[in-house]
């Protein structure tokens, strides 16, 4: 791990020296992010964090930017990375919103974005930028922090001669899931879909009849079976559906998901009464998006060739450098277009007819278009920048990609490209779930004309699926553990912005909690549940620890295990009856004992010296664990009941001493709950 390097200011110099000293330390002695474009690039990028210092006074998009101005430039170009050598972290996109703000405050009040001058006329600017530029109430909580850490830092390192203090004026805003007030009904009413709306997206799945309806019922209805993200569904490889065998010898399926927000790879498991569905919706999608996946294999493996619809080379003989005529041109892009209407009174091709394709002007040179430079152009408008992935993840190849389709596979007027393989954006998948003034195409649910209880249309964004399943399960009793792993959490934290309950039904539930019975001791043995000593006979306060044929009472703040995990030879290890379990467990031990002991007694027969200790030790082993199993076995004792050996068959090391020394001693017991003491036997043996 690289040293870090922590910036001492001089006390002499002035704030100028300092800040000039902070930035060269910056750019000449740390390293962070000088992989992903290096000091001069104004896009850097370590890992998954990217950092683009882009102004926000003019336009800025996800392509298009413009670099902040110098000097301030370096001043967070230095911060940036000096603060993510000291804590590495996911995003910093809060940090840059906040140099931002600043850039544009400083803008306003100097004319001159210089991070020297900043002052408290700068700060509460900076906070007016804030309102402008985010509407969100969290971002702009968040970034007005990020706004006084900065402050505070050019305060301690001395790079600004004055010493403002300036503190956010953006409070935390309010968790509209637990508000009580009309805000917070309306945030949960906003998040959950209605039960009318969750049964139609099965009913479309069920009654799909067209290629477009198959393909994106098939992806919503794997955004149902589990808590999941669009992205992450879109990032699924054709072989995605897993089979893995449970406890009880059945065939469990899973999906191979790989889990945003920092979860990464995992299993999805889903439930049994969805793995038809789950097969049938993956069976749609594998063999709508097969001729796409050939598409993309075919562009891999023939860099500058373009595929015809047969999986080969549409021109085969064609050489790069060749012209092509209109014709050939409409035949490759399956476009419309005549040779008389391509061709003006001159003799020229007027390329920007064919189709309706004005793009194809960026493509002639010399007024011709060769097969070379519109196979380059193919092949840059469908890779991508992840290519030969189909995301940023790396993780699956392009032509194993699930959900790719062709461009055009559902369009109703133009025609297929045979060539083209593309992925759906969350915008196309959303369009289809419901229908907007500013979107001309109907969505799937008008289609088959469905609608809600009331007659009103269905709204729905792929999002709202993975609340409702969150919500639903939190209403079943799900716990939050199982919760955040089923639906690809990092924290189990973050189930609160999914809990969409209201505050009656969360009352409720605490209520049943604090009321409802104790569980017996199995019962909590069986979930893992906490048992105290006292409930197990031993009076002393403390939880027992579960092992694998039952609880320990040891108390291990006092002195580490004596028996060295050799647990049903300790008179501290308390048996449950009524575990199959643990009882299959002691079942296989007594087995493997049992075979030592036939081991050991052929060696003492042949001579073989210290034989006859371990024939000993076998027995004396055997004896116990088989006494346990006949006792956990017994019909006649009630399931619950506590089972453990008795303290003269385990005497400590005082009791061995005085024993061998004759002296009586009486062990001392009173325990709360008296467990059953049995007589080991060798039996047979």
């Amino acid at each position: 791990m690289a040293d870090i390097i922590q910036f001492v200011p001089r006390v002499e110099s002035d704030a100028k020296q300092n800040l000039k000293d902070f930035i060269c330390l910056a750019k000449e002695k740390l390293t962070a992010f000088e992989e992903g474009g290096g000091w001069d690039s104004d896009r850097w990028q370590q890992g998954k964090t990217v950092a683009v210092f882009a102004t926000k006074t003019k336009p800025l998009g996800a392509y298009t930017y413009t670099p902040l101005s110098d000097p301030y430039r370096q001043f967070a170009k230095a911060y940036i990375r000096y603060t993510f050598s000291h804590r590495p972290v996911v995003s910093v996109m809060y940090d840059l919103h906040a140099l931002r703000c600043l850039e544009a405050a400083l803008l306003d009040v100097h004319g001159k974005a210089d991070i020297s001058l900043l002052n408290q006329v700068v700060l509460d600017v900076s906070a007016d930028k804030c309102r402008e530029y985010f509407s969100n109430s969290d971002v702009k909580h968040k970034t007005g922090l990020k706004i006084q850490k900065i402050c505070e830092f050019c305060v301690k390192h001395s790079l600004v001669p004055s010493l403002p203090q300036w503190r956010s004026p953006f409070t935390k805003p309010k968790i509209l899931n637990k508000a009580l007030d009309e805000d917070g009904s309306n945030h949960r009413a906003s998040k959950m879909p209605s039960h009318q709306a969750m049964l139609m997206v099965a009913d479309l799945f069920a009654n799909a009849d067209d290629v477009e309806t198959q393909y994106f019922s098939s992806i919503m209805v794997l955004l149902m079976v589990a808590p999941s993200r669009i992205s992450e569904v879109l990032a699924l490889p054709v072989n995605c559906i897993g089979w893995e065998e449970d406890n009880q010898g059945r065939q469990q399926m899973f999906l191979r998901w790989y889990a945003a927000k920092s979860k990464g790879n995992m299993k999805k498991w889903i439930i049994p009464a969805m793995h038809s569905v789950v097969e049938e919706a993956v069976r749609r999608l594998t063999v709508i998006g097969e001729p796409a996946r050939i598409a993309a294999k075919f562009a891999y493996n023939n860099p500058g060739r373009i595929m015809g619809d047969a999986g080969v080379d549409i021109f085969p003989n064609s050489q790069r450098d060749n012209q092509l005529s209109p014709k050939e041109l409409s035949d490759i892009l399956a476009l419309s277009s005549s040779q008389g209407n391509a061709i003006d009174s001159s003799g020229n091709v007027r390329w920007a007819s064919i189709g309706g394709q004005k793009w194809l002007s960026k493509l002639v040179i010399d007024n011709k278009i060769t097969y070379g430079r519109l196979a380059d152009f193919i092949f840059n408008t469908y890779c991508g920048a992840e290519w030969p992935y189909s995301s940023s993840l790396g993780e699956v190849f392009m032509w194993n990609a699930l959900c790719l389709h062709r461009e055009g596979e559902f369009h109703s007027t133009f025609k297929t490209k045979p060539f083209s393989w593309r992925l759906p954006t969350t915008t196309e998948v959303n369009s289809r779930m419901q229908s907007k003034s500013s979107n001309s195409r109907r969505s799937l649910f008008e289609r088959f004309e469905l609608r809600e209880v009331d007659g009103t249309p269905i709204v729905l964004t792929s999002h709202q699926l993975r609340h409702w399943l969150s919500t639903m399960s939190e209403r079943a009793g799900m716990d939050d553990y199982t919760l955040a792993q089923w639906a690809g959490r990092a924290r189990v934290s973050d189930n609160r912005y999914y809990d969409h309950r209201t505050p009656e039904e969360k009352f409720n539930t605490v209520q049943k909690l604090l009321h409802a019975e104790k569980p017996s001791v199995l019962e909590r043995f069986r979930g893992k549940a906490p048992v105290t000593y006292s409930e197990l006979g031993i009076d002393r306060l403390g939880t027992a620890k579960a092992t694998l044929y039952g609880m320990c009472t040891h108390d291990y703040a006092m002195a580490p295990c004596q028996k060295q995990m050799e647990c049903m030879t300790c008179k501290e290890h308390v048996c449950v009856k009524g575990d199959h379990v643990t009882l299959e467990r002691i079942k296989r031990l007594e087995d493997q004992t049992e075979e030592l002991l036939k081991l050991a007694t052929v060696a003492h027969q042949d001579g073989i010296f210290g034989a006859d200790r371990w024939v000993d030790n076998h027995k004396w082993k055997l004896a116990n664990v088989r006494a346990m199993r006949m006792t956990l076995e017994q019909p006649g004792v009630p399931d619950g009941t506590l089972a453990s050996i008795p303290n003269e068959h385990d005497p400590s090391a005082i009791e061995r001493t005085l024993r061998s020394l004759d002296i009586t001693y009486d062990h001392v017991s009173d325990p709360l709950v008296k467990p059953i003491v049995f007589q080991p036997t060798l039996g047979d043996s």
